[in-house]
C-alpha cells in the first residue's frame, strides 16, 4: 500500500502501522467515504478524538465569554471546522460569532534564528507545511459546511490570507471593536505567534482562553520562546495542560 500523505502530524513507525491497517480496512470492507465520516466513532484513532474532545472542552469553556474564534494557521482547517461546527451546535441563534482562519496558504516563509534547526521529519523548513494544494478543497468543504447551516446566508467562517505577523495586527487595528473568546495558536514558529500575541491580547475578553498546539515541544522552539517572552511580565499568568492529552500542549486563561 503507498505511503499516507502528511497529514500535520508526527508519526511513528506503529502510528504509521495502524493508520496503514486502518486505510486497508476501509479498503478490504468498501466502506466508503461518506460511510467513514458516518462511522467516525468507529475508526477514528483515540488521538483524533482526544482532540476533538479537547477542543469542545475549551469551547463550551468559552460559551459564556464574548467575541470570536481565531484559527492561527489554518491548514486543512481542522480546527477551524471544529470551531466552527462547534458554534452551529451550541450557539445556533447567535449570529455575531464568527470564525476567523489566518494563513498565508503558502506554508512557511521564513525559519528564524528562534526557531532552532530545520527538521524535515516535522516538515519545519521553508515552505514546509504548505496547505496552497487544500485551498480550493477547504473552500468548497465551507461551502458543503454554509448549507447545512440553519442560517447559510450568515457567514459563520471568514478566511485572512496573508502572513500572520502583518495581517492579525492589520486585521485587530482596522476592527477596534473586535473581541475573542477562544484563540487557537498553531503557527509553530517564533515570529508569528509573537505579533499575534501581542496583537490579540488586548482584545481577549476576561475568561477568554488561549490554546498552544507547540508550546514546550522540542522540535518547534520557538512557539515556546514566543510565548514565555510574552509572559515575562505577567507572573500572575501560568500555562497549564490537560492531564488526558497533549492536544493542545498548553493553555491560558485570561483572569
Amino acid at each position: 500500500m503507498a505511503d499516507l500523505p502528511f497529514d500535520g502530524f508526527k508519526k511513528t513507525g506503529p502510528d504509521q502501522a495502524l493508520e496503514q491497517r486502518l486505510a486497508a480496512h476501509c479498503e478490504r470492507f468498501q466502506i466508503s467515504p461518506l460511510e467513514a465520516i458516518q462511522l467516525f466513532p468507529v475508526l477514528a484513532r483515540r488521538q483524533w478524538l482526544k482532540r476533538f474532545l479537547a477542543h469542545s472542552q475549551f469551547f463550551q469553556q468559552t460559551l459564556e465569554v464574548p467575541g470570536d474564534i481565531v484559527e492561527l494557521g489554518v491548514f486543512r482547517g481542522l480546527g477551524l471546522m471544529t470551531w466552527a461546527n462547534l458554534l452551529e451546535t451550541f450557539c445556533v441563534g447567535d449570529r455575531t460569532k464568527t470564525v476567523y482562519g489566518f494563513d498565508n496558504w503558502q506554508g512557511f516563509v521564513e525559519i528564524a534564528p528562534e526557531d532552532g534547526a530545520n527538521h524535515e521529519q516535522t516538515h519545519k523548513e521553508v515552505g514546509g507545511f504548505s496547505p496552497a494544494e487544500f485551498y480550493a478543497e477547504l473552500k468548497a468543504a465551507i461551502e458543503i459546511f454554509d448549507a447545512d447551516r440553519f442560517v447559510p446566508w450568515k457567514d459563520r467562517i471568514k478566511l485572512v490570507e496573508g502572513n500572520i505577523e502583518e495581517t492579525v495586527p492589520a486585521f485587530v487595528q482596522a476592527h477596534p471593536g473586535v473581541r475573542f473568546s477562544l484563540v487557537h495558536f498553531d503557527c509553530d514558529l517564533y515570529r508569528p505567534t509573537w505579533a499575534a500575541l501581542e496583537a490579540i491580547w488586548p482584545k481577549l475578553s476576561r475568561g477568554g482562553i488561549l490554546l498552544f498546539d507547540e508550546y514546550a515541544i522540542k522540535e518547534w522552539p520557538g512557539e515556546t520562546q514566543a510565548v514565555d517572552e510574552f509572559l515575562a511580565d505577567k507572573p500572575d499568568l501560568s500555562i497549564k495542560t490537560l492531564p488526558w492529552t497533549n492536544v493542545p500542549a498548553g493553555y491560558l486563561v485570561k483572569p
